[in-house]
Parts: C-alpha cells; sequence; structure tokens
C-alpha cells in the first residue's frame, strides 16, 4: 500500500498537514535518539571517495568523516580509551573496517588479525585488547598508509618471517607512531620502523630474531624497553638481537632500556650517518652494548653500558661499546662497567660495503670524559690492515677517561699489540685521563 496507508492521503499523495506530522514525528525520534547518547545510532563503513583531500587539513592525523549518524571519531590516543572512534570486538574483522579513521579495539583476544591502514588511521586499545596470531598469522599492521598510530595494544604469536616485522613500514609507509604497545612471543622483528616513524614506550621482548628494526630517515627510537629477543637462536653476527638499523639518517636512540637480547643490544651496521645515541642503559646483551659499524658521523653519550658482549670472545668484539669501521664518531659522558671489553673500535677492509657517504675507515674516533670500569678485556683499537689507523692522519684518540681497572696489568690495544698503562700513555693515549 506504501504511503496511501497514512491517514489524509489518497492515491499514493500526502496532504500538507500529514507531510509536517510525519516530518515532527521523525524529528522526535532523532531527538530522543540523540539524547540517549546515540546507542542506536550504527557508523556505516565510509567510501574512500567522499573523504576530504588530506591537504585540507592542519593536523597529520585528519578529523573524523561524518558518516550517515553524527558519530564523531576521536584523534586522542590515551591507552584505555573507550568511546568515539570505531569500536572493534573480538571476532570483527579489522581489515574490513578499514574505512574511518580510528579505531578503538576492545578489551579481548582478536585473533588472526591483518590491517594494512590507510593514511591517518588510528588504532587505540582498550586495557585488556590483545591482537594474537595464533601462530599463524605472519604479521599485525602491515605497510600501507602515512601517519598511522598504533598504540595500546598486546601483539603477540605472529608467525612472521625471518626480517620481518610484526608492525612493517614498506611501500611508503611513512610518519608512524608506534606507542605504549607490549610486542612480545612473535617470530622475526617485533616493530620494523621506517622513515618518520617514532616508536616510544613500548615492551618489546621474546620475539624471534630482533626487537627493533630500522631504515630510513628521521627514526625515533624513544623510552623502549626492548629485551630477551632473538628467541629462535638467528646468528647474532648478522642480523639479531635487541635491535639493528641500516640506511638511516638523524636515527636518534633515547632513553630507552634494552638488556638481555641475544645478540647486540643496539646496532647501527650499514650505511648510517648523523646518529644519536644518548640516555640508554644497556644491560647484559649477549653481544656488544652498543655498536656502530660501517656507518658515518654519529654521537654517543651519556649511556650506562653494563655487563655486554660476553656471547662474542676474541678480539675486542664484546665491548660496551664498539666502534667498527666508522668515521666521525664521538663517545662521551658514558658510564662503560663490567662489559666483555671496555670502549674499542676496530678497522677492517670493508670496500666491499654498500656506501653513500664515502668509503668506510676509523678515522676521527674521539672517545673522551668516559667512565670505565674493566676486570677483564681490553679498551683501545684493533685492526687487520696497514692502514694508518693508529698515526696522526686518522686522528684516533683517548683523553679525560676514569678508569678503574683489576689486578691485571695489559688492558688496552694498540699497534697490533695488547700493552699495559704506560705503553698505552706512551703512544700518546689518554694524557689527562685518571686511573683509580
Amino acid at each position: 500500500m506504501g504511503d496511501s496507508c497514512f491517514p489524509g492521503t489518497t492515491g499514493g499523495g500526502r496532504s500538507p498537514r500529514d507531510r509536517v506530522v510525519r516530518v515532527l514525528l521523525l524529528g522526535a525520534a532523532v531527538l530522543a535518539v540523540l539524547a540517549a547518547g546515540g546507542a542506536a545510532l550504527v557508523q556505516k563503513p565510509i567510501d574512500p571517495a567522499l573523504r576530504l583531500p588530506s591537504s585540507l587539513f592542519v593536523s597529520s592525523v585528519p578529523p573524523p568523516v561524518w558518516a550517515d549518524a553524527l558519530v564523531a571519531s576521536t584523534t586522542s590516543t590515551t591507552r584505555g580509551l573507550v568511546s568515539g572512534g570505531v569500536e572493534v570486538f573480538p571476532g570483527d574483522s579489522l581489515q574490513g573496517l578499514v574505512d574511518a579513521y580510528t579505531f578503538v579495539i576492545k578489551a579481548g583476544v582478536h585473533r588472526g588479525q591483518q590491517v594494512v591502514p590507510k593514511d591517518g588511521d588510528v588504532f587505540v586499545g582498550e586495557s585488556g585488547a590483545v591482537l594474537s596470531g595464533e601462530g599463524v598469522a605472519e604479521f599485525a599492521f602491515g605497510a600501507g598508509g602515512v601517519g598511522v598510530t598504533v598504540t595500546g595494544l598486546v601483539i603477540e604469536k605472529y608467525a612472521t618471517p625471518t626480517q620481518e616485522g610484526v608492525i612493517r613500514a614498506g611501500g611508503g609507509a611513512a610518519d608512524w607512531v608506534v606507542s605504549d604497545n607490549e610486542i612480545r612471543y612473535n617470530g622475526g622483528t617485533g616493530i620494523r620502523a621506517g622513515s618518520g616513524w617514532r616508536v616510544s614506550g613500548n615492551y618489546v621482548h621474546h620475539n624471534g630474531q630482533l626487537g627493533v628494526f630500522g631504515a630510513g630517515g628521521g627514526i625515533v627510537i624513544e623510552g623502549n624497553e626492548i629485551a630477551f629477543n632473538n628467541t629462535e637462536n638467528v646468528d647474532s653476527h648478522w642480523e639479531a638481537g635487541g635491535s639493528k638499523f641500516v640506511h638511516t639518517v638523524n636515527l636518534v636512540v633515547r632513553g630507552n632500556y634494552v638488556h638481555d637480547n641475544k645478540g647486540p643490544g643496539l646496532w647501527t651496521d650499514g650505511n648510517n650517518i648523523y646518529t644519536l645515541y644518548e640516555n640508554n642503559r644497556v644491560v647484559d646483551n649477549y653481544g656488544p652494548g652498543i655498536d656502530h659499524e660501517i656507518s658515518h658521523d654519529a654521537v654517543i653519550r651519556n649511556n650506562v653500558v653494563e655487563g655486554n658482549g660476553f656471547g662474542w670472545t676474541g678480539w675486542v668484539d664484546g665491548a660496551g661499546i664498539l666502534v667498527n669501521t666508522s668515521l666521525n664518531v664521538e663517545v662521551y659522558g658514558n658510564t662503560v662497567r663490567y662489559n666483555n671489553d671496555g670502549i674499542a673500535a676496530i678497522h677492517t677492509d670493508r670496500s666491499a660495503s654498500t656506501t653513500t657517504y664515502g668509503p668506510y675507515a676509523l678515522k676521527n674516533l674521539w672517545v673522551h670524559d668516559n667512565v670505565i670500569v674493566m676486570n677483564a678485556g681490553q679498551t683501545g683499537v684493533v685492526t687487520t690492515t696497514s692502514d694508518p689507523v693508529f698515526g696522526a692522519e686518522w686522528n684516533n684518540r683517548f683523553d679525560r677517561n676514569t678508569y678503574t681497572l683489576g689486578s691485571g696489568d695489559s688492558y688496552y690495544r694498540w699497534g697490533g699489540a695488547t700493552i699495559t698503562v704506560s705503553q698505552w700513555r706512551a703512544y700518546g693515549q689518554d694524557p689527562n685521563s685518571t686511573w683509580k
């Protein structure tokens, strides 16, 4: 019968009075729903074609899109957020819902989810929200959009392959914020960061190969705990342990607690330049605590580095801080205690390695104003080449450090030999340093 069933109409028409009545009734119903907090409104998937261009927004995370009903998303990334955005319940498909900007992932276990985010998507976990790969799914958040945020989640048990990440960059996935998550018991690498990524406040532990990996410009790794990684016993001289970074520019690694990883703690290995390591605590890692290898300009300052390197024996590979065939590195203000070796440097022939900024060599190493406590191993420089590593031309030097040594008498390496304090100083090293 259609509209002809309404009182006051004939032949399918409608009187003005009836139209007014129907509008008033509809308006009253909408007001009643809004007064009830919008509980009856359902946000429908949004056609991507309806989105406003991101260039119209000042923020890198666009404001929420209005759907058929007036349900606004939130841009807050506070852990435990329970209102606003798209609520995702266990059993829902995250990928199927990625047509809005902010997603509140509800408490409970969300099994087998794999998401390729779009530009500006924000994923906020309620307290107790867990993404579980169930030992089958390969990743939780894959390469996709720009300016994505992932925060407040437990992400576990993903079957991530070696050299891949549970949260992974790639395909132009720049400027992500990955914060305040616990990423645990996965294969591969916990977080694989790209250009412009900020990785902060996460607990990344017991992953198969690495805790964190990064490649690109402007990456910040800050305030994370990175621990107990390389559970699959991947060769740590190749690529395993707490972290590894390659081909980075202006990398900042600050204020992290990095411990008990089966491999190096913090490791820049290959074509990195303008690196800053500061205010990290690096403890009890199988390999060196901080290792800057075949790279360029770096500052390593104000770190506490203890008990590292006892899995990398021989030569000076087990140093608390190790500089390997890299140029223009300054090491100062660090406390380096009871590692397999102290602060050490290596020069080898790495001419076959890829470089953007010139040949790799141990030149202009400046180690000063550190506290170094050793009862084994050595501090100093070693090489396998005939290059002038020990000469004034290459300008590798130590000074103004404070040493506390054990009962032995040969705690230094220089000129191809293990030497005493007096011999070390005779080579012009540490002229203004202190021994306790």
